[in-house]
Protein backbone atom coordinates (compact mmCIF):
# COMPACT_ATOMS: atom_id res chain seq x y z
CA UNK A 1 0.00 0.00 0.00
CA UNK A 2 1.19 3.62 -0.97
CA UNK A 3 1.97 5.28 2.35
CA UNK A 4 -0.71 8.52 1.13
CA UNK A 5 -3.46 6.34 0.52
CA UNK A 6 -6.17 5.68 2.99
CA UNK A 7 -6.61 2.50 4.50
CA UNK A 8 -10.34 0.69 3.46
CA UNK A 9 -12.78 -0.57 5.35
CA UNK A 10 -16.36 -0.79 3.54
CA UNK A 11 -17.83 -1.51 7.08
CA UNK A 12 -16.43 1.62 8.95
CA UNK A 13 -17.50 5.38 8.97
CA UNK A 14 -14.99 7.81 7.43
CA UNK A 15 -15.55 11.59 6.82
CA UNK A 16 -16.34 12.77 3.48
CA UNK A 17 -16.41 15.89 1.28
CA UNK A 18 -18.80 17.40 -1.33
CA UNK A 19 -16.25 17.99 -4.66
CA UNK A 20 -18.91 21.12 -5.34
CA UNK A 21 -20.40 22.40 -2.14
CA UNK A 22 -18.34 21.05 0.01
CA UNK A 23 -21.12 19.67 2.82
CA UNK A 24 -19.21 17.04 4.77
CA UNK A 25 -20.61 13.85 6.28
CA UNK A 26 -19.72 10.95 8.24
CA UNK A 27 -20.96 8.04 6.55
CA UNK A 28 -19.69 4.25 5.11
CA UNK A 29 -19.59 5.05 1.36
CA UNK A 30 -21.98 7.79 0.14
CA UNK A 31 -22.51 7.81 -3.43
CA UNK A 32 -23.52 11.38 -3.66
CA UNK A 33 -24.07 14.64 -1.85
CA UNK A 34 -27.37 14.66 0.09
CA UNK A 35 -27.25 18.73 -0.07
CA UNK A 36 -26.76 18.79 -4.16
CA UNK A 37 -26.23 15.23 -5.47
CA UNK A 38 -22.34 15.95 -6.54
CA UNK A 39 -19.31 13.49 -6.24
CA UNK A 40 -17.89 12.43 -2.84
CA UNK A 41 -14.26 12.29 -1.85
CA UNK A 42 -12.92 10.45 1.75
CA UNK A 43 -11.26 13.46 3.18
CA UNK A 44 -8.53 11.15 4.23
CA UNK A 45 -7.07 10.39 0.60
CA UNK A 46 -4.68 13.26 -0.46
CA UNK A 47 -5.91 15.33 -3.17
CA UNK A 48 -2.38 15.91 -5.14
Amino acid sequence: MNHKDAEFDPQAESTYECFDCGTVVRATAPDACPECGAEMRNRRTPIE
